[in-house]
């Protein structure tokens, strides 16, 4: 028996029956559980900046069970409101992708105000510019259109 071809041999067949099993667990797990585990359920929290000059920052909470179209849980607090320019930071506590995506959800129309983009469960978003032009802005999920909320600007 040469030893010089199963050093060679042993190494490969343990790579590939790892492979196989990490595979198979993630086959096992719908998409937006393969890509996003774990929730965490606090409230959403305001802070705003120490210093002068800067910024305000709010969190708004994207909640366990938002994902359900049934599950009553929306964003929070809706709506927020902001001083103009204050940034928000999304967190995501739901076990599903979210986005936060300015726009109407009615004909899923974004309109390029602001966007999250994909926030990962148990994920924060980068924190958000908010529109210097006080008003009102609706916003939504674009993968749960049905999760709405807005953005006051005053």
């Amino acid at each position: 028996m040469n030893l010089k071809y199963n050093k060679i041999i042993i190494p490969a067949a343990s790579n590939c029956i790892a492979f196989v099993l990490l595979t198979i667990s993630f086959l096992g797990m719908s998409p937006p559980e393969a890509l996003a585990q774990g929730t965490n359920t606090t409230n959403a929290t305001n802070t705003t900046a120490a210093s002068a000059g800067e910024a305000s920052q709010i969190t708004v909470i994207m909640p366990a069970g938002s994902a359900a179209a049934t599950g009553g849980a929306g964003y929070e607090p809706d709506p927020v409101t902001v001083s103009p320019g204050s940034n928000i930071i999304w967190d995501n506590q739901d076990n599903a992708l979210h986005t936060a995506t300015a726009g109407d959800p009615q004909t899923a129309v974004l309109d390029g105000i602001f966007d999250t983009d994909y926030v990962m469960a148990n994920q924060q978003s980068d924190p958000i510019p908010m529109p210097t032009e006080p008003g009102e802005y609706t916003y939504f999920c674009t993968l749960h259109p049905f999760l709405t909320g807005t953005v006051i600007v005053q």
